[in-house]
């Protein structure tokens, strides 16, 4: 119950036109996770501050090449085979990171990912057993998501992101 409070909370505030940089993200990924979480039942909603810290540090707060160009804030990579609908990187010609019509698609995106492919299996077990208990645990809930980045200190720059926003 706390969780849906929260997010009703957040989803009423709107934006602030006072805000810029880093609070500026934070508030637009917040309103995207939000709208995304509304119309998802509860055990697949996945913690806002989750969302945010993810979408910082995959894309610098925004100002990545990949989050500028294609909105894509989470470096999701794509199969698809339209150069339109993709991006590479510059040192590695054999990935291509998906592009999004927007930030709230993007953030659509990462959430869908991880709360529907087989992948993420472990996250979204652990991510019901919160929800079931009313207790949200990151550190739990980044050691389900080992598949989603190969830097092994990617779960402790989360967690560092997580304690920053929650201030």
């Amino acid at each position: 119950m706390k969780h849906l409070c929260a997010t009703l909370l957040l989803l009423c505030s709107g934006l602030n036109p006072q805000l810029d940089g880093r609070d500026l993200f934070i508030e637009q990924i917040t309103n995207c996770a939000l709208q995304y979480n509304a119309t998802t039942i509860s055990s697949e909603r996945v913690p806002i501050h989750l969302v945010v810290a993810v979408a910082a540090h995959e894309s610098a707060w925004g100002k990545s090449r990949f989050a500028l160009e294609g909105n894509n804030y989470f470096g999701i990579k794509t199969l698809s085979q339209d150069p339109d609908k993709y991006m590479v990187p510059k040192n590695n010609k054999k990935v291509k990171l998906q592009k999004y019509e927007t930030m709230c698609s993007s953030v659509d995106g990462f959430m869908e990912l991880v709360t529907i492919s087989p992948r993420y299996k472990e996250f979204q077990e652990e991510l019901e057993k919160q929800w079931l208990v009313d207790k949200v645990e990151y550190n739990k809930l980044l050691s389900s998501m080992f598949r989603f980045s190969t830097d092994k200190e990617w779960k402790i720059k989360v967690l560092d992101i997580i304690g920053q926003i929650k201030k």
